[in-house]
């Protein structure tokens, strides 16, 4: 029996061929590569990237510096730094103020008003001055903020539910605006309060 002939190659023998071709140059490109990488010198017998070459031949490039670059900031930003800046009572927004007014990252504002706390200067935006205080979300966040600080739990919002007969939320926000004005609320905290 006889084969047939085609005038049509078949999509897979196409692909086929293809793929073959695609590996030979790959596979041509990496040994070239690892041949001029390994490139034989009359002392060693080898030649390393940044090694000395003889004058005639070609130096290869050092071998990169894969380091990765720190975070423009990071460095300044230490737990001691950011402790003084936020246990000075600064918000978020206050760094947001200070980071363009030094026209630096967020991080690196925040560190540098650290250090600055730390050695006893004054920073150039007090704590809080950047505060919206007519946006009903900064000031329900203060709220929170100084309930759970003043060492309140979960329990004792309830407690203060039933005591006010409004709902936990309700008890919870209006404990924090009390606290944040200076007034005492009807029970103590029955948590730690935040130093």
């Amino acid at each position: 029996m006889k084969p047939l002939a085609s005038t049509t190659r078949s999509p897979r023998r196409t692909a086929a061929i293809g793929v073959v071709a695609a590996t030979l140059t790959v596979g041509a490109t990496g040994a070239a590569y690892a041949l001029a990488q390994n490139a034989a010198s009359p002392d060693t017998g080898r030649v390393t990237a940044g090694a000395p070459v003889a004058a005639d031949e070609p130096a290869l490039p050092a071998e990169p510096d894969r380091t990765p670059a720190p975070v423009p900031g990071e460095e300044e930003y230490t737990q001691e730094r950011a402790d003084a800046f936020w246990g000075a009572g600064y918000e978020m927004e206050d760094a947001d103020a200070l980071a363009e007014l030094w026209q630096v990252p967020l991080l690196e504002a925040k560190g540098r008003a650290g250090q600055m706390l730390l050695d006893g200067q004054t920073v150039p935006v007090a704590p809080g001055s950047s505060l919206d205080l007519t946006n009903p979300e900064t000031l329900a966040r203060l709220d929170a903020t100084a309930y759970w600080d003043a060492g309140y739990t979960a329990e004792d919002g309830a407690a203060l539910a039933a005591l006010w007969s409004v709902d936990v939320f309700e008890a919870k926000a209006t404990a924090g605006q009390m606290l944040r004005a200076g007034q005492a609320l009807p029970i103590p905290p029955s948590g730690t309060p935040a130093s």
